[in-house]
């Protein structure tokens, strides 16, 4: 009788073991999804930098600023903090 109640105690360890397995397959497999996940994220974040246009020539934006003072849309005060702001970024 005593090796009928081993053998069960082994069934129901076996059966625990495996139970702990696939829990810890299940996480695994979960694991790698987010990984998965979190690397698609980042490689989409780096081709949105990638795809930004190139910021425009610093002398343009000056020209441009100085247009907009000729055509009296900006005030000189405007236009001297633009242009320090501008200065301030090279």
């Amino acid at each position: 009788m005593a090796a009928v109640g081993a053998g069960v105690a082994r069934h129901r360890a076996g059966a625990e073991m495996d139970r702990e397995r696939q829990a810890y397959e299940s996480q695994l497999d979960q694991s790698q999804r987010q990984i998965e996940a979190q690397q698609r994220q980042l490689e989409a974040l780096q081709g949105q930098t990638q795809q930004k246009p190139q910021q425009e020539d610093p002398g343009k934006k000056l020209q441009k600023y100085a247009d907009l003072r000729q055509k009296g849309l900006l005030t000189e005060e405007e236009f001297q903090k633009l242009k320090a702001d501008l200065l301030s970024q090279m």
